[in-house]
Order: structure tokens, then sequence, then C-alpha cells
């Protein structure tokens, strides 16, 4: 995890997870990239009819004020977060994209990005889902206001399935630093695939000891996970996103959505 990218604007400067980040960059040696995006006003529907114009007059004094804002707004958080992220272990990049929609594609070129979930900004999920479709990288959602140490305690949210094989493929460098890894299932939550015991064995074999720990059946499997997870002093969740689909979740919830509304830690994620 040497390249870290998180991304801002105008909106999401006062909440952009910088002291995760801090952490992150501290463990692993990394470097942050603070990537502004700017958010043009959204499309406005004219009837052809009217004789209505749309004008965009003043946008690029307006971008230019979120621009002179948001850095200011960033910096200021990242001399006061602990571990203070410092200048050579901070980037901050103001003219990188042109559309806060191109966010997943810088996400390729870095190990993580990293989002907080914040109920001050309406466009977090968005963010968070362009990151995660579009960037083919891990993404870390962090719980609004956290600034605590994390990644001693790592829980996997083990279901058997593809996506979830995928993340922890690729936050082995976070699941070896961990002094503790936990292998968390759920009764009856399972897709075709090794089971628990197949993962502890695997990670073993990369010099990583685990315990596993299940979960009883009923409710919501992302919320016995989050059960588990407190039960063992997870500090850092690692979870296959999505492996139902997202129209299906967003009609009859599913794991992914409970872990992202609910998660009191930060959960690496990737699909």
């Amino acid at each position: 995890m040497k390249r870290i990218l998180l991304p801002f604007g105008s909106d999401s400067a006062s909440d952009a997870p910088i002291a995760a980040a801090a952490v992150l960059a501290a463990r692993h040696g990394g470097h942050v990239t603070a990537m502004f995006y700017p958010r043009l006003p959204d499309p406005v529907i004219v009837d052809p009819m009217s004789g209505g114009v749309v004008s965009y007059d003043g946008l690029d004094e307006e971008i230019e004020a979120q621009k002179s804002t948001a850095a200011e707004r960033i910096r200021e958080r990242a001399a006061s977060c602990e571990p203070t992220l410092a200048d050579e272990h901070l980037s901050v990049d103001m003219s990188g994209l042109s559309n806060w929609r191109q966010v997943g594609e810088v996400c390729r070129v870095h190990d993580i990005a990293m989002v907080a979930r914040s109920p001050d900004n309406p466009h977090w999920q968005t963010l968070f889902e362009m990151a995660l479709f579009e960037g083919g990288r891990p993404v870390m959602l962090v719980p609004e206001g956290w600034s605590k140490p994390y990644g001693d305690t790592v829980g996997i949210a083990w279901n058997h399935a593809t996506e979830t094989a995928r993340v922890v493929s690729m936050a082995m460098p976070v699941i070896a630093q961990a002094k503790k890894v936990v292998v968390i299932g759920v009764d009856g939550w399972v897709h075709a695939g090794p089971d628990t015991s197949a993962l502890q064995k695997y990670l073993e074999g990369h010099g990583i000891e685990t315990e596993i720990q299940t979960g009883a059946s009923g409710g919501n499997p992302g919320d016995r996970v989050m059960e588990v997870a407190a039960k063992a002093g997870v500090d850092l969740m690692i979870k296959g996103a999505y492996t139902q689909s997202r129209l299906t979740q967003m009609i009859f919830g599913g794991a992914t959505r409970a872990i992202l509304d609910r998660a009191q830690t930060p959960v690496i994620f990737a699909n």
C-alpha cells in the first residue's frame, strides 16, 4: 500500500479521511496523493420548445474558488492529524482531474483509494462506487469522523465468493502486517467455493496465523459479520463488494449494503 489516493472536492474537503490515510501511509511507508475533483453542476433539462438557454458563464471562476478553499482545508487537516501527514508523504494535486467522474480512472494507478462515509455529503456513495467499479483497485470506506489507529486486528468477511478472494489478494500487505487475523463466516451465508478452513490454510501458507469465528444465521449476514468482528476486537475489515447485484441489494438489502451503512471501523472493499 505504497500509493494511496485520497479524492476530495469542495463538497468533501472537510470530511475526506485524511487521518486514516495518514495512518495507512505511516504503517506502509506510503505516499498519499490528495487529488481534487471539480464537481460540475448537475445537467439541467430544458424544454426545447420554451426557448430557454442554459448558461455556464462564470463556471471557471467558481471552480477556481472551489480549488482555493478545498486545498487550504486539506493542508490544514494534514498538518493537524496524528500521525502528521508531512509534505514528503503528501502530494496535493489540484489539476489532475477535470471532472469528478474521472476519479475511478486515476484509481487504476494507485494501490488503494480512500472514501469517507459522510451523512453531510450526499455524494459520498457515488464517489465510492466510481472508485470501486471503475478503478479495478481496492477502496477503503472510512466511517465518519474516524481518527483512531487501525490495522492491528483484521477481520476477513469470508463467504467463499470470487469478489472476496480478489480483495483478500489485493489486501495481503495489510493482512500480513496485522497482529491478529480473524476469518469470519456466517452460517448459511455461502457461495460455492472453499470454506473458512481452506482460507485459513491458505493464509497460514503465507506465514499468517489466523483464527476462525462464525456468526449465527438469521437476519442480514452483514450485521452478523459486524457482531462477530466487534466481539473479536477487529479494527479493520476486508470484504468483497456486491457479490449480489447492486439492484438486489437496493431492493432486498445485503451484506455489502449493511456494512457500507453501519460499519464502525474502516473496511477495504473490492469487486
